[in-house]
């Protein structure tokens, strides 16, 4: 059978097989990071960013609405402030579930990485769901705290660790705290199999569902556009690596 693979079936210039009716990728495989390795996505994601933004004044993260911008040094230095504040305020431990109800903000990437580095679960939702729309993601998910802004906190149930406004002088204090001392913070394990975050389906066929996504899932999609972006060049690279955590946790 002349342009086929014989012991799967497989067309070599399009992967697809008459056997199994299915499409293979033809690209070559990508390693991994060993499943049995505790690793966070926020984790893993750092490794990367470490390697590219070798200059701390870089640009790393823009609000296109507001003009505001965080430099990577800034934005590693508010997540460790942050992640320091939730274990030493809130007592925020792993495994709890975080519900972050808020529009666009420059604030929310930070949010993100100082949870997920603490292995807190990330439940970000769509702030234009009614209350009814959110009481019922609130049940599916059980958090233990929420990240709101003035707009959307009255949404938000009593939690067992209250809300914490973004928009508040009070939060801007969580992302400076200069008393921090290298490794005052608790260090956490975070195993590859634990939950990263917690989406919610679009309910276009019955109530919404909570969709748990784990750090692999994460860390997977990061490893294949790293790889992209690599073979692609470096500009592109630096461009698609500051918007893809971002497109990661950022799908309600």
């Amino acid at each position: 059978m002349a342009g086929w693979h014989s012991n799967r079936l497989m067309e070599p210039k399009t992967g697809f097989c008459r056997q199994t009716g299915n499409y293979s990728c033809l690209r070559p495989p990508i390693p991994l990071q060993p499943i049995n390795q505790p690793l966070s996505a926020a984790e893993f994601c750092f490794s990367i960013f470490n390697s590219t933004f070798t200059d701390g004044a870089t640009t790393f993260s823009v609000n296109t609405t507001t003009g505001e911008t965080l430099s990577y040094s800034q934005f590693v230095s508010q997540v460790r402030s942050l992640a320091y504040s939730l274990q030493q305020r809130y007592s925020l431990c792993q495994n709890d579930v975080a519900f972050i109800l808020s529009p666009p903000s420059i604030h929310i990437p930070v949010v993100y990485f100082a949870l997920l580095s603490l292995g807190i679960v990330v439940s970000p939702a769509n702030p234009l769901s009614s209350n009814t729309e959110i009481a019922h993601q609130i049940q599916l998910s059980k958090p233990v705290v929420a990240f709101v802004t003035s707009e959307t906190s009255h949404k938000i149930p009593s939690l067992t660790h209250g809300t914490i406004l973004l928009d508040s002088p009070e939060f801007l204090s969580l992302l400076t705290q200069s008393n921090i001392v290298n490794g005052l913070t608790k260090s956490v394990k975070v195993n590859q199999s634990d939950t990263a975050a917690i989406l919610y389906s679009s309910g276009t066929t019955g109530r919404v569902k909570g969709v748990m996504i784990t750090h692999p899932n994460l860390i997977a999609m990061m490893t294949v556009i790293h790889h992209q972006n690599t073979n692609q060049g470096q500009g592109n690279e630096c461009r698609c690596r500051r918007r893809l955590w971002w497109r990661l946790l950022n799908r309600t």
